[in-house]
C-alpha cells in the first residue's frame, strides 16, 4: 500500500508538471500579438528566392520548398498559430515585392545589412558570412577577395556578395590593379555549375554552402581564403508593419524556448550559425 501511494503521488506530480508545461507554452504562444489580417488569413506569406540551398530549395521528390529558412518560417508561423506559405521571388526583387504587398515578410538568407535596415525591419535568427568557394582541385593561393584580381568570380544578383564585389573592384581600380570579372547569376545552382565547368574561378557565396554542396558532390569544392562578410540574417518586414515585426521577434524567442529553433539548426548542420 505504501509503494502504491508513492507511485500514485509520483504519477500525480508528473502529470501536474506536464500540465504546467503545456499551460506555460500555451500562455507564451497566446502572448504573441498577431496582426488581425494574419489571423484572418490563417497564414503568413513569405517572399523567398527558392534557389539558395541549403537555406531554401525545392525538394526534387515533392516539388515543395525545403531548407533551413523554410523550417524557421514554419516554426515562427506555428508559434503565431498560423501556417507558412512561400512565394518564389528572384533575390533582387525581394524588397520590391514586399513593398508591393505581394507578401507579408521576406525570409531568404537575407542579411541584415545597414543599407537594407534603412528600408525594412529585421527580426534576426542566425549569423552567417560569405566566402569564395573554388573547385577542390584549384591551386589558387588567394587569401582575400582582392587576390582574385583579373579572374572571374560568380555572385548572386542583389546579394551582399555583389555589393562586396563592387567595393572590392573599386579598391583594385584605385590601386591600379585588374578588376575581378563579375559573373552575376540568379541561383547558386547556376554558380556551382559554372564553377564545375571552369567558366569561373570562384563563387562568392554563403560560407555554409561549400559543406552542403560537398554532401551532394563529395570532394568537389573548398573554401578559399578568409571569410569575407559576417552578418546577422533575419526576417524582413515593411517599416509600417510594426505589429508583425514585433510578433516575429516574440515568435523567434518562443521557438528558441520550445526547441524548434535548435531542431532546425541540427537538421541542416547550422549549429555554428545560432544566434542566441
Amino acid at each position: 500500500m505504501f509503494h502504491s501511494r508513492k507511485y500514485s503521488a509520483f504519477l500525480c506530480a508528473a502529470f501536474c508538471s506536464a500540465l504546467l508545461g503545456v499551460l506555460t507554452t500555451s500562455a507564451s504562444a497566446a502572448d504573441i500579438k498577431v496582426p488581425d489580417r494574419i489571423k484572418t488569413a490563417g497564414k503568413i506569406v513569405f517572399c523567398t528566392d527558392v534557389g539558395f540551398p541549403p537555406w531554401e530549395m525545392y525538394d526534387p521528390n515533392t516539388q515543395q520548398p525545403t531548407g533551413f529558412d523554410i523550417d524557421i518560417a514554419a516554426a515562427v508561423s506555428k508559434a503565431m498559430g498560423v501556417k507558412s506559405e512561400h512565394k518564389n521571388i528572384g533575390f533582387d526583387g525581394l524588397i520590391p515585392a514586399l513593398m508591393a504587398n505581394q507578401c507579408d515578410a521576406i525570409i531568404s538568407g537575407f542579411y541584415d545589412k545597414p543599407e537594407r535596415a534603412k528600408v525594412v525591419d529585421f527580426a534576426n535568427y542566425a549569423q552567417t558570412g560569405s566566402s569564395v568557394i573554388v573547385k577542390a582541385a584549384s591551386n589558387s593561393n588567394a587569401k582575400s577577395l582582392k587576390d582574385f584580381s583579373g579572374q572571374k568570380v560568380a555572385v548572386g544578383i542583389g546579394t551582399a556578395g555583389e555589393t562586396t564585389m563592387n567595393e572590392t573592384n573599386e579598391a583594385l581600380k584605385a590601386e591600379g590593379k585588374s578588376e575581378i570579372t563579375v559573373v552575376a547569376v540568379q541561383t547558386s545552382a547556376e554558380a556551382f555549375q559554372q564553377l564545375a565547368v571552369g567558366l569561373v574561378q570562384g563563387y562568392l557565396g554563403s560560407t555554409d554552402q561549400a559543406a552542403y554542396y560537398n554532401k551532394q558532390q563529395p570532394g568537389s569544392v573548398k573554401l578559399q581564403g578568409e571569410q569575407i562578410v559576417a552578418l546577422p540574417t533575419g526576417i524582413a518586414t515593411r517599416p509600417n508593419d510594426k505589429e508583425l515585426h514585433e510578433a516575429f521577434l516574440q515568435a523567434i524567442s518562443a521557438i528558441k524556448a520550445n526547441g524548434d529553433y535548435d531542431a532546425a539548426l541540427k537538421t541542416w548542420g547550422f549549429e555554428a550559425l545560432a544566434l542566441h
